[in-house]
């Protein structure tokens, strides 16, 4: 079996993914970059059951090189991210509560936040709806993603993130789940105050910065 640790790395973070109540169940995915293509979890097996034997390679293209089982349904996401941005290498869909309530009320995020905006972008917008699993889905997640930015909402759907690594895009999207029920906390109190547009300028380079490593 190709790539041992790397797929115990996807393992891992599935498993945090669900212990931080980003996901439930089954629901969402995981998948990293390697030199053949796409490390991937499977569909419809719980997170703490998944074996590195049971991640699946891919190429980019969607054909299985490795592995018996289903991939994800939503794979289409993971493999338009990859080829959308080069620096990408962890991918992470989850379904967070609050998240996920902005993408069902088709609300983006913005980046009211210091780091938010270093770590996660300009903003956090709504891919255009699409049916799970359609090639729509993943053609409107990239568009939303933009080159600013390492996160989207899909649409009455969940949350999709991206970093350098697994670590960076599972960091990417506890931040964007934290700072979405902050934001919520800030609508009673009257919104959000906007940054500074020279501390608004300084994060998008820094967001660049930390993009390209």
């Amino acid at each position: 079996m190709r790539y041992r640790e790397e797929r115990e790395e996807v393992c891992a973070y599935g498993r945090e993914m669900l212990d931080a109540n980003l996901t439930i169940h089954t629901s969402g995915n995981v998948s990293r970059r390697v030199e053949e293509g796409v490390l991937i979890t499977p569909s419809n097996l719980p997170y703490h059951d998944i074996r590195p034997e049971d991640v699946l390679l891919m190429d980019l293209e969607g054909t299985v090189l490795e592995g018996d089982r289903n991939p994800s349904v939503e794979h289409k996401v993971h493999l338009a991210c990859y080829k959308f941005r080069e620096e990408i290498q962890g991918v992470i869909h989850s379904h967070p509560q609050i998240g996920t309530a902005f993408a069902a009320a088709r609300v983006p995020l913005p980046a009211f936040l210091d780091e938010f905006g270093v770590f996660v972008g300009e903003e956090v917008r709504v891919a255009d709806y699409a049916m799970s699993g359609t090639p729509d889905v993943a053609e409107n997640l990239v568009k939303a993603l933009g080159e600013d930015s390492n996160a989207a909402f899909l649409a009455s759907h969940g949350l999709v993130t991206v970093g350098r690594t697994l670590l960076d895009a599972m960091r990417v999207a506890k931040m964007v789940e934290r700072a979405a029920g902050t934001y919520l906390w800030t609508m009673a109190l009257g919104g959000p105050a906007e940054l500074p547009e020279d501390a608004r300028s300084f994060f998008r380079q820094a967001f660049q910065i930390f993009r390209a490593g």
